[in-house]
């Protein structure tokens, strides 16, 4: 992808899905600061989803706000027609949708695991197929995942979502090798960073583990959102299927 001097990805057109509040939208003002025009969706939180809408439409770029569950295929089927209705490509899809309810493993409901991978795993695969036909028509595109170390490390509280952002490692290498051939990139990011949901996993662990475990190795999501850049921009071109860690040491 050839980027104008102006920004990294200047006029390229962006999907945030989780782009309500934390990482999500973190990386979509930092797409907009970038010459962006950016998307973001969530399945709830129209008010957040409004307040983000406003602040990427102080930005030069374009903006668009979308209500749209990541798990129902319909609903994102009609993002990516209102996004593609309104600028005519897309070139970027950040799968960030995600949610976190910590519990011993032995206290999973076979509800709670559903829903983890519908949100997670399904709201991921969901999105990537909407996405395809555009992209491999352009014959480029960015696919950005987003996991947790959990899913390699293994931890306390968390096995049905680190069995689903496991999942989401698995799809990421799958599709990356699938469409190589289309120059679409496909990366994962693996991020600890400071948001409501590491304020309750921490809470959770506090709890159960006893003494106040902190936050480890957490950092900003103004933080993490260069890299997310980095991914959506021309100087990833050659990086495809990769997971990337980020943490404080």
């Amino acid at each position: 992808m050839s980027d104008h001097a102006t920004g990294k990805i200047e006029g390229q057109v962006a999907i945030v899905t989780g782009g309500s509040r934390g990482i999500g939208r973190a990386i979509a003002l930092a797409f907009a600061r970038e010459g962006a025009r950016v998307a973001v969706a969530a399945a709830h939180e129209s008010g957040a989803l409004r307040d983000v809408e406003r602040e990427l439409s102080s930005l030069p770029p374009q903006a668009l706000a979308v209500v749209a569950d990541v798990t129902r295929r319909a609903e994102i089927d009609r993002l990516v027609k209102k996004v593609v209705e309104s600028w005519g490509r897309i070139d970027v899809l950040v799968n960030n949708a995600g949610i976190l309810r910590p519990a011993p493993l032995e206290s999973i409901t076979e509800e709670q695991w559903d829903e983890m991978m519908a949100v997670h795993l399904k709201g991921t695969f969901n999105c990537t197929q909407a996405v395809l036909p555009i992209m491999k028509r352009q014959r480029r595109g960015k696919i950005i995942n987003v996991a947790a170390p959990s899913a390699l490390r293994g931890s306390f509280g968390v096995a049905d979502y680190a069995a689903a952002k496991g999942g989401i490692i698995a799809f990421t290498r799958n599709a990356a090798n699938e469409l190589k051939s289309y120059n679409i990139q496909v990366n994962c990011i693996s991020p600890v960073a400071d948001t409501r949901m590491t304020e309750v996993l921490t809470a959770f662990r506090g709890q159960h583990l006893g003494g106040s475990p902190g936050q480890h190795g957490v950092v900003s999501p103004d933080a993490v959102a260069p890299v997310f850049v980095f991914f959506a921009s021309s100087d990833s071109d050659y990086v495809t299927g990769q997971i990337l860690e980020l943490s404080r040491p």
